[in-house]
Parts: structure tokens; C-alpha cells; sequence
């Protein structure tokens, strides 16, 4: 990214989410399965901006539902002007219920002390809208055989309940060694819906679409590769990243052979070096552990020395590095499957931690935003 390009208003630390990548990727999917899509928009988008990419998918031809992780993400999508479909993934304090029902918004039930606490809760002359999840190997939320299935099912066919679909999480769909366990997830979830038939049948995640020929899902789930990454942690050649994360060069020092660095001292100058200081940190997403691990400054990788702190960090650099010059933390050069595999983490941590504080600045090729 060249010098420039970016003007940001309050730091010179930002984020560039490309909503134009995003868009190419709902339909690189799209034509992977050639099914209606849920897109995943919990955790602020994954740390991209609800708002802006809920706004540039709610017309998307694609785009049948949105999820989300919490009910004030469902409700606040609603405000926004969102029509579609909003289903609630996880659990939500049921005292909530009539803003629910008044807001069209679908739940997801997963147990049956769940489904009784909503019978006790409801006095509304509308039903309420579900998804019955199946626990069918992950051991985390939903129901987990056929007959406790059939039970719950009888549960909702009261007035209280408008069941719209089931649905079902895959554990190991990225890991090609377990494949296994991926089939045995999937025929367990088919057997388990067997005969019944539902509006919404979803099971394809990502990772599904992309490792695992087509099920018989009537929706694919699009979460981690709407936002460009491979879910396995792969570099992809067919998906683009849509977040980059850059700052700026705020000083650049002269220290000797011998000096120390940062909190702890823990880095020592093993010659006459080059320092410059960077305006992000640990407040911004960019944790400690990204110590020692390299940025990217004019064509070149630098590595972070010393502890990295709240508000700044150090990098070790040449004398060609200048006050203001633009340092990618991740982007063109650093993929985040780079920065995962570094950090011994998954590219969703890293999104998802970067920081409100950190500017996003929206990019979709001839349309100002």
C-alpha cells in the first residue's frame, strides 16, 4: 500500500476493510454450492463493521439471512433496515421474548429447558420463530438423538413456536485428517432429520463449502471465507482478505550497540541499530506475542523488538525508514494465515481483536463510502 492513499481523521493507525473483495467472495461461494447463503455477521462482523457490510449485503441476490451471535446484534441490524431473515445463533436472556417476536427475529433452540423457559415466558399472539439445533458431535450446543429430536419437535408444534429450520455445526470440516469425523457429523445429522421436512435445512459452514463436496443443505452458512481467509488456515489463491491493518511511523532513533528496549528491557542491541517507534499496540489488537514477529515498511519485513505495549511498539529498521512512512501489521504482504500460523492462533482471534479504537476505513472499487 503505497504512501497516500489513506486519509485517516483521528490516528495514524486505521484498518482498510475492501467491502468490493467481500462482495467477490459471497460469489466465488455462491457458485461453489449454488445455494442461498446465511451471512455470518456476529462479533461486529468479525471485527470488519456490521454496519457497513450488513448495508452492502442486504440487497445481495445471494443473501438470504443474516446471523448473528447476540440479540442486540439481531435487533441492531433491524434498526439499520435490514429485512431479511436474522437468526440468533446462541442463547439469549429469554426476558428479552417480545422483542423478539415484535422484531421478526429467529432463535435458536437447543435444549428443552430452553424450550420450556420460553413457554413459561411467552404471552404474545404471535409465534415465536426457531431453528432446532442438532448436536450431532461437537458436545457444545442442541439435541443429541433422534429421540430427544422427535420430542422436541412435538414441543414446538404448540402456537408458541414457528419452526422454520434445523441445523447443525461441523467440528472438523477444515481438517482434511479428520474427515471421518466430519462424515460420521454429517450422516448423524441426517439421520436424525430423516423424514421431516423444513424450510431451512443448514449444515454447510465455510469449511464445508470448501473441503467437502455439496450436502443437502438448502443454505450454506459463509462466515471466515466472506471475509477472505481459508478457514484451515491456508493462504487462498481463490478468496481475497478484506481486512489489511496498517499505522504509521511516529519516530525513528539511533541506539548503540548495548542499549535496551521496552518494557522488561528485554531486547539488547546487538550492534549500532536503527529503531522506529510505531503508534499501535496491545489496546489496538496487536498483542504481546507479536513480539519478535516481522511488519512490512516500503518493500521490506522489520521485526518488532522489546515488549510490545499498550499504545505503541518498536522495530528494528535501517536508515531508510522515515517519520510517516506506512507499516503493514497485516494485509497484501502479511496474510493473516501468516500471522496465525506465527502466533500459534486462528486469523478469526486476530480479527476479531482488533480494537473499536481502531479506525475502519470502508474501500469498495467506484463507490465512495
Amino acid at each position: 500500500m503505497k504512501e497516500g492513499v489513506i486519509v485517516t481523521h483521528y490516528r495514524n493507525t486505521y484498518a482498510v476493510i475492501h467491502l468490493d473483495y467481500l462482495l467477490d467472495n459471497v460469489e466465488t461461494l455462491y457458485q461453489k454450492v449454488k445455494l442461498p447463503m446465511i451471512a455470518i455477521i456476529k462479533a461486529n462482523a468479525y471485527g470488519h463493521g456490521y454496519k457497513q457490510v450488513a448495508e452492502v449485503l442486504k440487497d445481495n441476490p445471494h443473501i438470504s439471512m443474516f446471523g448473528v451471535a447476540t440479540l442486540k446484534e439481531a435487533i441492531d441490524l433491524r434498526k439499520l433496515g435490514i429485512y431479511k431473515d436474522i437468526l440468533v445463533l446462541g442463547a439469549i436472556p429469554l426476558e428479552d421474548l417480545d422483542m423478539v417476536i415484535e422484531n421478526d427475529i429467529s432463535l435458536t433452540v437447543f435444549s428443552k429447558d430452553y424450550i420450556h423457559e420460553i413457554m413459561h415466558l411467552y404471552h404474545h399472539h404471535k409465534s415465536v420463530k426457531v431453528h432446532i439445533k442438532i448436536d450431532s458431535g461437537m458436545n457444545r450446543l442442541g439435541f443429541k438423538n433422534k429421540e430427544e429430536f422427535e420430542e422436541v419437535l412435538k414441543m414446538c408444534s404448540s402456537p408458541v413456536f414457528q419452526v422454520d429450520g434445523v441445523f447443525t455445526h461441523f467440528a472438523t470440516a477444515d481438517d482434511a485428517s479428520q474427515n471421518d469425523a466430519y462424515q460420521n457429523q454429517l450422516d448423524s445429522f441426517y439421520a436424525m432429520i430423516e423424514n421431516h421436512q423444513f424450510q431451512y435445512v443448514h449444515c454447510q459452514n465455510s469449511a464445508s463449502m470448501i473441503y467437502h463436496e455439496t450436502t443437502h443443505s438448502h443454505l450454506g452458512r459463509i462466515g471466515i471465507a466472506m471475509y477472505g481467509v481459508d478457514p484451515a488456515g491456508h493462504e487462498s489463491k481463490e478468496l481475497k482478505q478484506v481486512m489489511s491493518l496498517y499505522t504509521k511511523v511516529a519516530m525513528v532513533k539511533f541506539i548503540k550497540k548495548g542499549e535496551k528496549i521496552g518494557y522488561g528491557l528485554t531486547y539488547t542491541a546487538k550492534k549500532d541499530e536503527y529503531i522506529a517507534t510505531l503508534p499501535i499496540g496491545y489496546a489496538d489488537g496487536v498483542i504481546r506475542a507479536n513480539q519478535g514477529r516481522d511488519v512490512y515498511i516500503n518493500g521490506h519485513y522489520y521485526p518488532i523488538v522489546g515488549r510490545v505495549c499498550m499504545d505503541q511498539m518498536m522495530v528494528r529498521v535501517d536508515s531508510t525508514v522515515k517519520v510517516h512512512d506506512v507499516v503493514e501489521i497485516f494485509g497484501e504482504h502479511i496474510s493473516l494465515a501468516r500471522m496465525a500460523r506465527e502466533l500459534d492462533t486462528i486469523p478469526y482471534e486476530i480479527m476479531c481483536l482488533v480494537s473499536e479504537r481502531v479506525e475502519r476505513i470502508y474501500k469498495n472499487e467506484n463507490k465512495s463510502l
